[in-house]
């Protein structure tokens, strides 16, 4: 019986020749959306970390005598709160810099009054309690109003939970397209070569034998395909990355893949072959199966 590695697949009359490039494509799509699903949910620890350690305390009064008393004495009472690490009052500068987008390029002197904006840094300590901060707040500045971030930091998670599994989602249906591609390639290579194959078994050429040489074709159409589409992606990565950096830190910039992320990037290359290789196994024993 023949047991050696048979090559009939001829290299120069392919049946599945624009495989690699359908896996290439479909490996692009992986990468990318494998990256960002990743990123997504270290960058929001990241970047939800830093707001889950501040608050900030607005004093709005039309008095200026009396928000700037206010804010004197809200700055007294958190700083003598356990947990807090600072509290700090923020430039005017900096407040009319918050509101341009809505007022415009405003002077400083123009007569508007401004809210006292109060940055505080919390430790890890543990020991805050936002509730009795609430309470005293309320009597040393009635007119004061704390922002802890939290209702709108939820609606962010909650977001970014649903596109997290949405992309997990299209790398799954990927995935399945891909194998259904191998498949489709692998009957339309058995069709082409279907005549080859018989004269094979009447030689004494076991199904193994027939079976391993297209293992081989679609572990090379899935180590290139893979390849290309992950260097694609890298690219594409690399610029999203450029772009992001030069806008400075944020969400976008802190979901950005990270070097544990590239690092399984550079895995699906592996990952795209061996999957080719084991759905053309299947589906090629199967049919050589019912062929005999």
């Amino acid at each position: 019986m023949l047991k050696r590695p048979l090559n009939f697949l001829s290299a120069d009359k392919q049946s599945d020749a624009l495989l690699p490039w359908v896996i290439s494509v479909m490996l692009f799509l992986s990468a990318l959306a494998l990256s960002f699903a990743l990123g997504v949910n270290r960058g929001l620890d990241s970047w939800s970390k830093g707001l889950t350690s501040t608050l900030t305390i607005q004093v709005v009064h039309s008095d200026t005598i009396e928000r700037n008393r206010q804010a004197e004495a809200t700055i007294k009472m958190v700083r003598a709160t356990p947990g807090v690490t600072s509290a700090n009052i923020m430039a005017d500068q900096y407040v009319v810099s918050l509101l341009s987008p809505w007022l415009g390029n405003m002077p400083i002197g123009s007569g508007l009054p401004l809210p006292s904006l109060i940055d505080v840094t919390l430790d890890d300590s543990g020991d805050f309690n936002l509730d009795s901060l609430k309470s005293r707040l309320n009597v040393a500045a009635p007119d004061a109003a704390l922002d802890d971030h939290q209702a709108w930091m939820r609606q962010i998670l909650d977001l970014a939970g649903i596109l997290e599994v949405l992309l997990i989602a299209i790398v799954v249906m990927i995935t399945l397209c891909t194998i259904t591609i191998v498949i489709f390639g692998c009957r339309a290579g058995l069709a082409a070569h279907q005549d080859t194959i018989e004269i094979m078994h009447l030689m004494g050429a076991e199904d193994t034998t027939i079976a391993s040489a297209f293992d081989r074709r679609y572990l090379q159409h899935g180590l290139k395909g893979g390849a290309f589409g992950v260097c694609i992606a890298s690219v594409v990565l690399y610029g999203v990355a450029y772009m992001a950096a030069r806008m400075g830190q944020g969400l976008l910039n802190a979901a950005l893949p990270d070097l544990n992320t590239v690092w399984w990037v550079l895995l699906l290359p592996i990952l795209s072959g061996l999957l080719a290789m084991i759905t053309a196994r299947i589906t090629i024993r199967r049919a050589l199966t019912d062929m005999v």
